[in-house]
């Protein structure tokens, strides 16, 4: 179990196999909403809409992909049937609508409905069937642990390559010395797009090519022979357990004990609290970085200022300043510190031994809730040089801290029912993409028509939409705290008696 039976670039080359999906997340996240917003000037309500039909379509999608891809065909056959609908899809999301601009109204809220469904329903095909390639390949707890950790490594380093090619992109394409985007800036988008898509295909080929060299196909026989031969020792020891007369009994324990905890678990105050942590913690990730770059934006963007009428009155006519700092460049930059922040956090709670699970919510819920409140006392133009990485980083260690968190506390309340884990997780998964997609469209039909009548919208989501996900997971962990202490003084009082 501690030896490796993988070479190194055998799993470097595994670890390839979800580089496109993680690039196409990337940019999904950070630049959908700024894209339809900006470059295609769809209306708020309907941006928003696309994204809630991608998260919910994603959420949908996830189980049934991983029911077909059980009972039909290979894990590698799935794999290249979703690259291919992501290779295809991904692109035309980050497109001008064909022939859009001669057809009714409607058409581009067809065309972009169609287009990310079939996104949502490729991208999960491709996630599940690569992790679930994991055990297939896998022959000690050491190659999966390596695997895994590959998997990980090289996700980082896809959410860099986005920022970075954005970042080359619209350093490179600044002409005309714009410092917002517009629909000038469609073309960009597409570029974007594009090579991220040729980045990403590159690598599920060199994947495949692994897979080949590796013997994956042997692998994969060896590992469902495996599964067989337990199964088939599994149901030996049921018909000795049955000719001596204790199959009833012990059927009849194991049906009873199971449903016990499936009882304990939707009747626990625990269950809801747990998923509660988890929902608010991905709640401001998501929000964070979906408003992060259009809050960039609007920095970018010239305020109307009032002038004085004839009559001596102020009007809403001319152009205000812009902030002093303002690039269009930092539309990549200022994510990519966030994202980076976000993965030293992560570095170092892997090495805490010492801080309890809930004091480190506590303590990521303390740093979201301050750099909310900090931009909440500040204008957009105010927020210049250092200081806007520094909200940035506040923003990733945050989000990253809470995030962690939140998944060991609710792996410390599964505890020994396994069994009951991966209901548990796909709930909470569920709840959270549902949740999301309806909390953004929510604020983007609260969004005024008319810029002058709410200039830093999207400050304010990030300082007060953020920040009340922040403080309901703080008050989320408190009564966690209480429950859990009510808990031990109860069983405490039954021992005791």
């Amino acid at each position: 179990e501690k030896r490796s039976t993988i070479r190194i670039f055998e799993k470097i080359g595994f670890g390839l196999g979800h580089v496109f999906n993680d690039l196409c997340a990337g940019v999904w996240f950070s630049y959908t909403l700024l894209f339809m917003q900006g470059a295609l000037q769809m209306p708020s309500v309907e941006a928003g809409a696309m994204v809630m039909l991608g998260q919910i379509g994603d959420a949908i999608a996830t189980p049934i992909v991983g029911i077909l891809t059980d009972k039909y065909g290979t894990k590698r056959q799935w794999h290249i049937f979703g690259t291919f609908i992501v290779f295809i899809t991904f692109p035309m999301i980050f497109s001008i609508c064909p022939w859009c601009s001669i057809a009714p109204r409607y058409w581009e809220i067809i065309y972009f409905t169609i287009v990310i469904l079939l996104f949502q329903f490729g991208w999960p095909i491709v996630q599940i069937t690569h992790l679930a390639m994991i055990p297939e390949l896998s022959r000690t707890h050491k190659d999966r642990s390596e695997l895994t950790a590959v998997r990980y490594s090289l996700s980082i380093c896809s959410n860099v390559i986005v920022y970075v090619v954005t970042w080359i992109i619209l350093k490179t394409n600044q002409k005309d010395g714009t410092t917002n985007i517009g629909p000038s800036d469609a073309f960009r988008f597409r570029d974007i797009s594009l090579i991220l898509t040729l980045i990403g295909v590159s690598m599920t080929v060199i994947f495949n090519f692994s897979l080949s060299i590796s013997s994956y196909e042997s692998r994969r026989q060896t590992a469902m022979q495996n599964d067989r031969s337990n199964e088939r020792e599994r149901l030996i020891e049921d018909v000795d357990e049955d000719s001596n007369g204790d199959s009833t009994a012990t059927t009849s324990t194991a049906s009873s004990s199971n449903t016990g905890v499936r009882k304990n678990f939707f009747t626990s105050y625990l269950l809801y609290q747990n998923a509660l942590l988890y929902v608010f913690s991905r709640l401001f990730m998501t929000t964070s970085l979906l408003y992060m770059p259009l809050w960039l934006d609007e920095r970018a963007r010239p305020t109307p200022a009032p002038t004085p009428s004839p009559s001596g009155n102020s009007t809403n006519s001319g152009v205000g300043l812009l902030s002093s700092d303002v690039r269009i460049e930092h539309l990549a930059t200022v994510p990519l510190v966030s994202f980076l922040a976000s993965f030293l956090a992560s570095l170092l709670l892997k090495y805490n031994r010492k801080i309890g699970h809930l004091s480190i919510y506590m303590i990521g819920s303390i740093i979201s809730i301050s750099v909310c409140t900090w931009i909440a006392l500040k204008s957009s133009a105010g927020v210049i040089g250092i200081e806007l990485y520094s909200i940035a980083m506040f923003f990733g260690a945050g989000s990253s801290i809470t995030m962690i968190s939140s998944l060991c506390i609710t792996a410390d309340m599964i505890g020994p029912h396994v069994t009951q884990g991966g209901f548990i997780y796909s709930a909470v998964t569920f709840a959270d993409k549902f949740i999301t997609g309806i909390v953004v469209v929510i604020i983007e039909s609260l969004k005024c028509k008319k810029r002058q009548d709410c200039p830093e919208y999207y400050h304010n989501v990030l300082a007060y939409g953020c920040g009340i996900s922040a403080l309901l997971g703080l008050i989320t962990l408190i009564s966690l705290r209480c429950t859990k202490s009510m808990t031990q003084i109860y069983v405490t009082n039954i021992q005791n008696t």
